[in-house]
């Protein structure tokens, strides 16, 4: 065979592994049996039990890339032991990419360790059970940047909101791939001035 077309069964192979590592973060938290009321993205969801709900079970699609990431992972294993494959070579690389990227923390700050740490969802309840006093009529939302009172703007925890497994306003398809791309991640810095639709 030529080195093109392994180039390009590498390159596939490598693609699909990591789409399928990837589909439990995109598919799960969409298609529960027991939807929680929450505002229709992108609007910015209230600090409740609901959003505290969401974010676990969307915890739980997050690390479930792992055993699915075996999958491909396996299957490359058994491939290169049969015989050298660029394909077997190439789903090893894509799910170990993607298991990696679970095992190793993203960021330093303890809330951003992962996207959906303990340590955040431990954070949004307490800001959830001790109503801050910031103004008359507190209402604590999740924006694009931080937590803050929707009613005079204080910020009560400048941490920006990554997905959160709504049905997204953007189509299935380039939800999706934002989320894919995005590892669910939020799309902007934490209180960040740069507006975008969410994230």
């Amino acid at each position: 065979m030529s080195l093109l077309s392994e180039i390009i069964r590498l390159v596939v192979s490598m693609l699909v592994a990591w789409l399928i590592t990837r589909l439990p973060l995109v598919v799960l938290p969409r298609i529960s049996i027991r939807p929680l009321e929450l505002i229709d993205h992108p609007n910015d969801p209230e600090i409740n039990e609901n959003l505290i709900l969401q974010i676990l079970r969307v915890r739980r699609a997050y690390w479930a890339s792992i055993p699915f990431g075996l999958i491909p992972l396996i299957l490359g294993i058994l491939m290169i032991i049969q015989s050298p494959s660029s394909v077997g070579f190439g789903l090893i690389i894509g799910s170990s990419w993607v298991i990696l990227s679970r095992l190793v923390p993203f960021d330093l700050d303890h809330l951003s360790y992962f996207p959906y740490s303990m340590n955040l969802v431990h954070e949004l309840n307490r800001i959830r059970i001790e109503k801050y006093p910031c103004c008359a009529i507190p209402k604590q939302v999740w924006s694009l940047d931080a937590v803050k009172c929707s009613e005079c703007g204080h910020i009560l925890l400048d941490h920006a909101r990554p997905d959160l497994g709504r049905k997204r306003s953007d189509g299935v398809l380039f939800g999706a791939l934002r989320i894919m791309i995005l590892d669910g991640h939020a799309f902007t810095e934490p209180n960040s001035d740069i507006f975008s639709e969410e994230e």
